[in-house]
């Protein structure tokens, strides 16, 4: 037991390795960089979904006087009509410059994408109508923008209970489900941006997807969106597809569609969530759920995970609780995680507080007070201790090049983010993923 404490000690600090020759792969021939794809992506559809998120990423590029005439900003959308958009209700077009002038200034700008978002973390969103087939729609959701409201949707990189542990208003959790799996835990600024993307009563998603199948029926939903967009897009999914199987139906939507018609492409996705959740994401969506991330790109790597002992030890604990070298094995993790567990819960509860104040406004009031009456009995509230952050998904990876090379060249300007641009992944989907995959 001694030997085999010391091999998963070794283990957990990254000393230890199955053999010596930790170079061999960069010898190897990759020999899949044209992809082979999971049987049911479809690449057509990831190239379209991606052009949806460009049309909400790069408004600020069509609206810079030095970027706007570069057609590579614009969304290149066939087949495909918005049916809502959440910046300027009403609006049907793409790549649409609203007129604005300063004597406007008291009107939020449509065309800045720092002012055209609603709630407390400036998120926006698309649904999306197929020309080709009307049953089908798509949901688009904003990443980050230059704004410190929407960066704060970032910046909260604490974790929360999967299951109840939004506060609205503080101090009042939700019996909201993201996921069923015990110890799922999710980011909390991604989890917050997904509350009011959802629950905004007038331009909210569900009052949308209720506005919508009055008129139409719905075969297929899309889910997308990238960066911060494609985190909360997959938390989005997870949450439909449990409103969708709510035995109560809560939400009113268990004759909408049936969650097998779910679907998500995500693109450039931080970690959404933990372990715990990745594993419930895998068991609901089976092959309806694909990551594309390109290898260069830093922010799928982020937020940062930090897998503490104890949370390795949980189960070997359980397995041997009446064995004393068990018994002492998570005494010791326990010692060693108990720091970080109480850092983490320090910044949770302060985290949860502000968060959870900033979300005081009108929308969010009416729709939360219809859907949960006060009459509800308050759920239990798992303790959240994790921040073993991983992805969602089947991932699709796509795989940069060093300064773009000729495909997407960095230029003379400093570019922290090239390889993170939907315009970056655009080209790298066309170049690796579209064409058919060959071996010389």
């Amino acid at each position: 037991m001694h030997k085999l404490i010391l091999a998963l000690s070794l283990l957990l600090i990254g000393c230890a390795t199955m053999n010596n020759d930790a170079t061999l792969s960069q010898h190897l021939e990759q020999r899949d960089l044209l992809g082979m794809p999971q049987a049911k992506f479809d690449s057509a559809v990831a190239q379209q979904l991606l052009e949806f998120c460009i049309e909400l990423n790069n408004q600020d590029d069509r609206n810079d006087p030095l970027k706007k005439t570069d057609l590579i900003y614009q969304a290149k959308v066939t087949d495909w009509t918005i049916v809502f958009d959440s910046r300027h209700p009403g609006n049907h077009d793409w790549n649409k410059i609203w007129p604005y002038n300063k004597t406007d200034e008291h009107l939020k700008d449509p065309n800045n994408p720092e002012s055209n978002g609603f709630g407390p973390l400036n998120n926006a969103w698309l649904l999306v109508q197929s020309l080709k087939d009307p049953s089908v729609f798509a949901i688009a959701i904003r990443g980050t923008v230059g704004e410190w409201r929407s960066i704060l949707a970032d910046a909260y990189a604490t974790s929360m209970p999967a299951y109840a542990g939004i506060e609205y208003p503080q101090n009042t959790p939700l019996p909201l489900v993201f996921a069923a799996t015990p110890n799922a835990e999710l980011h909390l600024g991604f989890s917050y941006a997904s509350l009011s993307l959802l629950f905004d009563d007038d331009l909210g998603i569900l009052t949308q997807l209720q506005r919508i199948t009055q008129q139409h029926k719905i075969s297929k939903l899309y889910i997308t969106g990238h960066s911060q967009g494609a985190a909360i897009a997959t938390l989005i999914h997870s949450f439909l597809y449990y409103a969708l199987t709510d035995p109560n139906d809560r939400y009113g939507m268990k004759n909408t569609l049936n969650p097998a018609q779910l679907k998500s492409y995500v693109f450039a996705q931080p970690k959404p969530g933990n372990l715990q959740y990745a594993q419930d994401f895998a068991r609901i969506t089976k092959d309806n759920a694909y990551v594309i991330n390109n290898d260069r790109d830093p922010v799928p790597q982020v937020p940062l995970s930090l897998e503490t002992i104890s949370e390795v030890a949980n189960y070997i604990e359980e397995e041997n609780e009446d064995i004393t070298v068990g018994g002492w094995f998570n005494h010791v993790a326990e010692s060693i995680s108990f720091t970080s567990n109480t850092l983490r819960d320090k910044l949770a509860d302060m985290f949860t507080d502000k968060m959870a104040d900033k979300f005081k406004y009108a929308n969010i009031d009416r729709s939360i007070t219809r859907y949960f009456p006060a009459s509800d009995e308050q759920p239990y509230v798992a303790l959240a201790d994790s921040l073993n952050y991983t992805l969602a998904g089947q991932l699709v990876p796509v795989f940069g090049l060093k300064k773009g090379g000729d495909l997407y060249p960095i230029g003379n300007a400093a570019d922290t983010l090239l390889q993170h641009h939907a315009t970056s992944y655009r080209l790298l989907i066309k170049q690796q993923l579209v064409k058919p995959y060959s071996v010389n």
